[in-house]
């Protein structure tokens, strides 16, 4: 079978399933109310637009680029040796950059990269507009083989680089990056974890004007100091800041959380130091005068001059391309969350986070497409990347930590078309000021059998807040929503985060609760199960169930709608429309 029949075939199978799937429901299924909601009006409505995710914001197709191609075998590069192919590699991806842009384009074969245990080594893309191509994502296709783990060790080692990482030279991974808190002297204190030690400064985004007055959730155009440096096409982050010594914006974005647990110090001293809790990743659309511009995409939350908001800085990359290749690691699977032996540090940090494969950080407009990764316990990352999309995308082989995560800004990007073979501690992970992300047409059924469960780790860096505006639409076999992430980082998420037309996996839970929280579950901080939605506050359910088993929220069976939760047709099965991206990007572009 060529590579494009399987490409076809692979695509062509889950946009079956969904058809299959939506006529099986089509004729009796009603329209979710809050769609009718959000169709008569999106500022009002509590659903959040999320038409906005994915390449070029969904107004566009990926393109296939067909100029400039450099064939690395005819660049000193080989195929099939045990040679190290790392340098050769680097130093095209390098002189394609600088040149013209194009694509690296890889025959297929096995090519080794990092082979050498003391001198970790990979590729890294620092320029816009380089795409690396391979022949096939199957086993007779094009595979980067990575023998090493890429741990660092010293700090930060969640930080720590994949196989394939752009953007290096604009962000390094020994640190966080983003706005700094309001008096810089609150950092500097290192802080020490079972995980490693959390290096506490930020590579910090520069402030280059604030805003002049209010702005509300819906708005485009906004007034500002200057806007001396910015032009269509730049992003920067929108940021407001806790003014008050009890937490006011942190109280406000966590609603209706009005008070923190003594252990959740993220946000308890996020008033103190005057935290930058919400930092939103956007572009700018148009700059309309010397003090107004036009944002790409409308407000998600209003923004008064209470919280001292600003513009940020924030470079990136584009039109980057990671496609048609397969990944494979040296890792001999022996895989225990935080290390199998916890007397010996090294050992966990390296199977939690030295096996990574591509991270996507400081890009926009760029994607990963017909890909699969065998055996990395961290495939994929979004990190202070937006509107990129991964899509036809296979996970396999030996089990791991974390599946596909967005992390610290990563906003609006689309994860789509995605089956996963094998088990993570975290399936689905978000951590940080990661808003409008959208996970569609997500299959997981484990070889192992296991359970696998959406996760959220809360804050990331204690000048962030927890994840909020992301969609999980028409994901298959999953659990629960369980928690990750350290106290001091909790609670899990910040209000809005949807869960649509979604088929859980096989509950194994004695409380079968739909939200769980690990530390809740302990002795010293025991909450009885119908409590943990509070630590994902305001959550959206729609056309969640079970096809084996009765869900609970909240203790019941029964669709509620209170301050912390909203559900509608609950344990009932799908509702329409059955993809509320594609929907609502219909409804967006008028078609």
């Amino acid at each position: 079978m060529s590579h494009l029949k399987k490409v076809l075939n692979s695509v062509s199978a889950i946009a079956v399933a969904t058809l299959i799937n939506g006529a099986l429901f089509a004729q009796s299924a009603d329209t979710a109310k809050i769609f009718l909601d959000f169709e008569h009006n999106p500022v009002t409505s509590i659903l959040p637009d999320f038409s906005y995710a994915g390449y070029e914001y969904g107004e566009k197709e990926i393109p296939v680029v067909t100029k400039n191609i450099f064939n690395v075998q005819k660049y000193g590069v080989s195929s099939n040796s045990t040679a190290d192919q790392t340098a050769v590699i680097q130093a095209l991806i390098d002189k394609v950059g600088k040149q013209v842009g194009g694509v690296v384009y890889f025959p297929k074969g096995k090519y080794y990269l990092n082979l050498d245990s003391l001198h970790h080594q990979s590729l890294k893309i620092n320029y816009s507009n380089v795409i690396l191509r391979g022949e096939g994502s199957g086993v007779d296709g094009t595979v980067f083989f990575s023998k090493y783990p890429l741990t660092q060790h010293e700090v930060s080692p969640w930080l720590s680089l994949a196989v394939i990482q752009t953007a290096t030279e604009l962000q390094h991974s020994t640190a966080f990056w983003g706005l700094d808190f309001l008096d810089s002297s609150k950092a500097g204190a290192a802080i020490s974890t079972s995980a490693g030690t959390v290096n506490d400064h930020i590579q910090a985004a520069p402030v280059i004007a604030h805003l002049l007055k209010n702005a509300n959730k819906g708005q485009r155009i906004i007034n500002v100091s200057s806007t001396k440096t910015l032009k269509a096409g730049s992003v920067i982050i929108l940021g407001m800041y806790n003014t008050t010594d009890d937490c006011n914006l942190m109280k406000d974005i966590l609603q209706p959380i009005e008070n923190f647990e003594s252990y959740e110090r993220s946000a308890l001293d996020a008033g103190k130091t005057g935290a930058p809790s919400f930092q939103w990743l956007v572009e700018v659309d148009k700059v309309l005068s010397e003090t107004s511009l036009q944002l790409k995409q409308p407000l998600r939350r209003d923004m008064p001059m209470k919280y001292k908001p600003v513009i940020a800085a924030a470079p990136m990359l584009s039109g980057i391309g990671i496609e048609h290749l397969r990944l494979e690691s040296g890792w001999d699977g022996y895989y225990c969350h935080h290390g199998c032996n916890k007397a010996i540090p090294a050992q966990g940090r390296n199977m939690d986070y030295g096996w990574s494969a591509i991270t996507l950080c400081r890009v926009k407009n760029s994607w990963i497409n017909d890909v699969e990764i065998h055996s990395f316990t961290n495939p994929i990352y979004f990190l202070d990347s937006r509107n990129c999309t991964a899509e036809n995308i296979n996970i396999s082989g030996y089990d791991g930590h974390s599946g596909i995560k967005i992390y610290s800004h990563a906003a609006d990007n689309l994860i789509k078309n995605v089956h996963f073979y094998n088990n993570y501690t975290h399936v689905l992970s978000g951590e940080g000021c990661a808003y409008g992300n959208v996970f569609s047409n997500i299959i997981y059924k484990a070889a192992s059998n296991k359970t696998g469960n959406f996760d959220f780790h809360g804050f990331a860096d204690r000048r962030f807040s927890p994840a909020a505006y992301n969609l999980f639409e028409n994901v298959v076999g999953l659990d629960q929503v369980f928690s990750g992430g350290a106290a001091n980082n909790m609670p899990q998420t910040a209000g809005s985060n949807t869960w649509w037309n979604i088929e859980e996996g096989t509950f194994d839970k004695k409380d079968n609760e739909f939200f769980a929280c690990w530390l809740w579950k302990t002795k010293e901080n025991f909450h009885a199960p119908e409590e943990h939605v509070k630590m994902y506050p305001k959550s959206i359910l729609v056309g969640v169930y079970s096809p084996t088993s009765r869900i609970k929220i909240m203790g019941g069976e029964e669709d509620k709608q209170n301050e912390w939760i909203y559900t509608e047709g609950f344990n009932k099965g799908r509702v329409l429309p059955a993809s509320l991206h594609d929907a609502q990007l219909k409804l967006r572009l008028g078609k």
